[in-house]
């Protein structure tokens, strides 16, 4: 069987008026043992084709190396991605949509750890339905050096102020 360091996780996510967190184990990607690590390179968010168009609203979405308890300026270290989806829609008597998206190049080397993924829904006028999307991380497997897995792996652990 070949194998590729490339890949792409797909994830469903349900966003309601309620922010919540969506754990995304990392360790089943990655070889500690053989030190390895993830690195993301893309990341998308995109609402399911199982859902039906928002009416006029906003869906926010961020990435997170930590477990956020809110959203965080996505100039915080801990903010990998950040995604932002207005939508006018039949209460308007027209459709329209659009977003703003921010992936950090900067992000860093993956070490068994698990990513959060806070999302929202709100409707300009009354309660946000359950809605589906789909997030897609693209990303491949590396091998950094002996000296930069160490560093990254105390970083991660909070083993380094």
């Amino acid at each position: 069987m070949a194998k590729t360091n490339e890949f792409e996780i797909y994830v469903k996510l349900s966003t309601t008026n309620a922010a919540a967190n969506t754990a995304l184990d990392m360790t089943d990607y990655v070889d500690v043992a053989d030190n390895e690590a993830f690195q993301v390179d893309e990341v998308d968010i995109v609402l399911d084709p199982t859902s039906t168009l928002p009416d006029t609203g906003e869906a926010i979405f961020q990435l997170a190396d930590s477990n956020i308890t809110d959203f965080v300026s996505h100039a915080d270290r801990t903010s990998l991605y950040t995604q932002r989806q207005l939508y006018q829609g039949t209460a308007a008597g027209e459709y329209g949509f659009w977003h703003m998206e921010s992936f950090s190049s900067l992000t860093p080397l993956i070490v068994n750890k698990t990513l959060y993924l806070r999302s929202e829904g709100n409707l300009q006028t009354g309660s946000w339905p359950s809605t589906d999307y789909a997030l897609r991380l693209k990303g491949k497997i590396v091998k950094p050096t002996a000296k930069d897995y160490m560093a990254l792996v105390l970083t991660q652990t909070g083993n380094v102020a």
